[in-house]
């Protein structure tokens, strides 16, 4: 029995036909949404569809921006080393010194004293003169009065303790802040109106064993004396003490 070929429209639906498309779309638009160009290749196999292009005038690429970044504020730790501050003053200046070493000591406070040179077998006292504050006094008068108070600090700590004021009491004698003496730079002291916690008024009293001997270290000065005159040069005696102006 003789089969009869199968007509070309029958052949059509199943023949293979294998299609490998590939389809870009590139899409810009105005800023009301309108589509200004699309663009579509394609490839098959079998059969080819013809590529169609719409094109406009592309417009310039939209500007965008990063946010602006964020910078971290930081307080800088405050300042222990002397002379870094010494124009300012100490925070929260609440409470006074512990000057307890200082008294056991034998160094006396709160009171009129002689500041003297300790081993330069003269009379070299601290003294007001008329430009400034040196080791020129010679004898006890209103001049060469001062009395050591103790500092206020932050709060007491090893870092705080043994800190005076040297307050002149012929300076202090009227109801009123008074004048210190302060270490206003190298090697220059003066006098000053006294300001609870300003660095540059406060002094380091360090004991020199346990004789009653001590050392003035200053916001900018340590203390050594040669002829009655403060030096910076590393020379002359360091070495303090006081005398009861009273006795």
């Amino acid at each position: 029995m003789a089969f009869a070929p199968r007509p070309p429209r029958a052949a059509a639906r199943i023949a293979l036909l294998t299609f490998v498309t590939t389809v870009a779309l590139t899409a810009c638009s105005d800023a009301d949404g309108t589509l200004t160009e699309v663009t579509a290749t394609g490839t098959t196999t079998g059969t080819t569809a013809p590529a169609t292009t719409v094109s406009s005038p592309s417009p310039s690429a939209p500007v965008t921006s990063s946010p602006p970044a964020t910078v971290k504020k930081t307080k800088n730790p405050p300042d222990k080393d002397k002379g870094t501050n010494p124009g300012g003053t100490a925070p929260a200046s609440t409470v006074t010194s512990d000057v307890s070493q200082l008294k056991s000591l034998g160094i006396t406070l709160d009171e009129g004293v002689l500041i003297d040179v300790a081993d330069d077998g003269l009379d070299r006292y601290l003294e007001i003169g008329e430009n400034g504050v040196d080791f020129t006094g010679t004898s006890k008068k209103d001049t060469t009065m001062m009395a050591l108070k103790p500092a206020r600090v932050a709060k007491r700590t090893e870092d705080t303790k043994n800190r005076v004021v040297i307050a002149p009491p012929f300076w202090n004698e009227d109801v009123g802040t008074g004048s210190c003496v302060v270490d206003k730079s190298r090697g220059v002291l003066d006098l000053a109106t006294c300001k609870a916690g300003a660095l540059d008024q406060i002094w380091e009293v360090v004991p020199a064993g346990d004789s009653g001997q001590f050392e003035l270290h200053g916001a900018h000065t340590d203390i050594r004396v040669e002829a009655g005159k403060i030096t910076t040069d590393g020379q002359g005696y360091v070495g303090l003490q006081t005398i009861k102006f009273a006795g």
